[in-house]
This record gives C-alpha cells, structure tokens and sequence, in this order.
C-alpha cells in the first residue's frame, strides 16, 4: 500500500473529517490551524498537528510540505484567507490543491488563483445524495463510525470467475461482504459459491485502512 502525505488547513467541522477520514485510511496527515485549542481536538487522531498562520509565509515555509501529496484548505468562512493560503501552495509547488468554498464566486476566484479543485461540500453532497437514492446506491458510502464504513467497491478484474470461496475476501482482507448488487438485484449475504462477474459491485462492510487496502487490487 502507497502510504500518502496529506495537510488540511483549517480543523473546523470539514476539516476535521476529511482529516481524520485519510487518517484512518492510512494517510500521512497534518492538521494546521491557528486555534490550539480547536487543533487539541484532533491531535490524537493524525500524524502532526501544527498551530500557525498560515496567511504567514514565513510559516507556511517551515512547515515543510513541498513533497506533500496534496493539501486541503477547508476555511470556507473566509476567502481572504483561502486565497493567501491557495496562492503560497500552488507557489510552492504542491501538486494538487482542494479548497472549500460557498458561493459560486467564490469558486472562480479560487479557481483563478491556483486551487485544482474547488468544492462545495453541502451542495456536492445533496446531489450526491440524490443521485445515489435515484440509482439504487443506498451503500455507496455509508460512515458507521470513524474508523469503520460500509462501501460499494467494483469487483477487481483478477477475481471475475472466481467463487467467493475462491476470493477469500474476508481472511486476506479482513473485510465482510454483506451483499452484491447484480444487473437487476441485491443479493444480501450471497453464498460462498456465488460466481463474481465484472458487472457485480460489492457491498463491503470493514476497517477504512482494510477497504483501502482492497480498493488497489487489480
């Protein structure tokens, strides 16, 4: 597994779960805010957690994050601050910047200034929502707690043909499967010798860091 290295700027409500969520993914992570108090809440649960202005670029240098796989500004409160933020990473050469934003303005102006992706998390969300009810994805993504979920992963090309049986998904991964949804059904607790085929998609129930393991199988 290819152990990332992610820094989130910003431990509000977002930040914090995006944080914790690539945490328990296997992730590198730093948590950067200017509130110490508010960066004791999430501490325990990433790998650094840092207290600094990061409008400051004298700051953002000693954090040393140039060879970072990403970072995530998830301020969305302030656009000033986002931008300051948004221009020193794209100055200094991290190679993919996500930022928070809440008003289509807001976005091209974020956009224009360095971010490769500009998110609105209540509106992605709802759409998301909405499209997966439509299909039929009620377990897309369901977060049973933080260190647990239930997901719908594809099944990987080296298992088609193969039994469940044959798969061994539950002692080489530690993961449950708890359904398959077919062309046309559900099929809640299949049988071991259920056939996967390539138009199955798998309801996985587990550990974040045992689903993550298993999203890289070819």
């Amino acid at each position: 597994m290819i152990r990332r290295e992610f820094v989130i700027f910003g431990v509000g409500e977002f930040g914090t779960n995006v944080a914790k969520t690539l945490a328990n993914s296997g992730a590198t992570v730093m948590v950067v805010d200017k509130d110490d108090k508010q960066l004791e809440t999430i501490a325990n649960d990433v790998t650094h957690s840092v207290c600094a202005d990061a409008t400051n670029p004298e700051a953002m240098r000693q954090l040393g994050i140039r060879n970072y796989d990403g970072a995530i500004v998830g301020i969305g409160h302030n656009l000033q601050t986002s931008v300051l933020i948004t221009m020193q990473l794209k100055e200094m050469g991290v190679p993919f910047i996500m930022v928070k934003a809440s008003t289509d303005i807001e976005g091209r102006i974020l956009a224009k200034v360095g971010a490769d992706k500009v998110i609105f998390p209540d509106r992605e969300m709802g759409i998301r929502i909405g499209n997966e009810i439509m299909n039929g994805n009620y377990f897309e993504a369901l977060e049973l707690s933080e260190e647990y979920s239930i997901v719908d992963i594809s099944v990987p090309k080296s298992w088609v043909g193969k039994t469940l049986r044959e798969a061994n998904i539950r002692s080489r991964y530690g993961v449950s499967v708890i359904g398959i949804r077919g062309v046309d059904e559900i099929n809640i607790n299949p049988p071991a010798n259920h056939t996967l085929t390539g138009q199955d998609v798998l309801i996985i129930l587990g550990h974040n860091t045992d689903i993550q393991d298993l999203r890289e199988v070819k």
